[in-house]
């Protein structure tokens, strides 16, 4: 009997995308939505003003939010996401980024452009690496500007022509609490809000260890390991380099232990 995980990871396959709906209640959804505009004002605080974003591109994104609010480190760890990332890439796997993403009416966003979560990459593997998770944190609908795909072209090295961009782009409209998840090859990208609220998401994209993270999350969480391995590894403190030998061995040492492998698999 095929469980959820089985039948996303199937359609990751055929489509490069596919949507788990009421991932998340409502309250956790209002609260997450909260803190995020909360974060992303700390972080314009912390450039002296968001003209800065704005003059870097870089508007209207929360970098990195599970380091500034614990609520986001947890939504990292939710069971739909690391069950998705285990059962599609493998047990070792690493939390590559996680993005706080902010669509305001009429307002111009970096997120609209063609691109893939591994961005300027132009070629494919025989195998998965890497896995794009979007959590809806409002509506995603065609009037407030839900993320467009093209399906199947996580399989195909190139961007394709215009005319078949014109074809087969297809808008993901999806609840508020769903996840999004794509395979991080897939080419997508935010459409325009054309109505009067925010669209905001989180943005995760997991791959397996041989990709580096876009921000040392260990650094940022300045915290001790986790104690449950699986979980220590997925944060980067186990695939992160080792600052010399000596702690290169007491890695080694300490990876002896048995990988925790529980919460793999949800049902639904």
């Amino acid at each position: 009997m095929m469980t959820a995980i089985d039948h996303l990871v199937e359609q990751l396959a055929l489509n490069g995308a596919a949507i788990l709906p009421d991932a998340l209640p409502r309250l956790a959804v209002e609260q997450l939505a909260a803190e995020l505009d909360e974060v992303y004002r700390r972080q314009c605080d912390e450039v002296g003003g968001e003209a800065l974003l704005r003059e870097l591109g870089d508007a209207d994104i929360a970098r990195c939010p599970l380091a500034y609010h614990d609520a986001f480190l947890q939504l990292a760890q939710h069971p739909a996401i690391t069950g998705v990332a285990r059962r599609l890439l493998g047990e070792h796997v690493v939390l590559l980024m996680q993005n706080g993403i902010v669509n305001r009416p009429g307002e111009p966003h970096a997120q609209t452009r063609w691109h893939r979560d591994l961005n300027h990459q132009y070629w494919v593997s025989s195998a998965p690496f890497a896995l794009s998770a979007l959590v809806c944190l409002d509506d995603f609908t065609a009037e407030n500007g839900a993320t467009l795909f093209l399906p199947g072209s996580h399989l195909a090295a190139q961007f394709p022509p215009a005319d078949t961009v014109d074809r087969s782009a297809t808008t993901v409209t999806a609840a508020a609490g769903s996840i999004i998840f794509m395979n991080a090859m897939t080419f997508h990208r935010a459409g325009t809000n054309r109505s009067a609220g925010l669209r905001r998401a989180v943005n995760h994209v997991i791959g397996v260890p041989i990709l580096a993270q876009a921000i040392d999350l260990p650094a940022a969480l300045a915290r001790r390991p986790p104690d449950d391995p699986w979980l220590a590894a997925y944060l980067g403190y186990r695939w992160n380099p080792a600052p010399d030998a000596r702690e290169w061995r007491l890695r080694k040492r300490r990876e002896r232990k048995p990988c925790h492998t529980s919460g793999a698999h949800i049902s639904k």
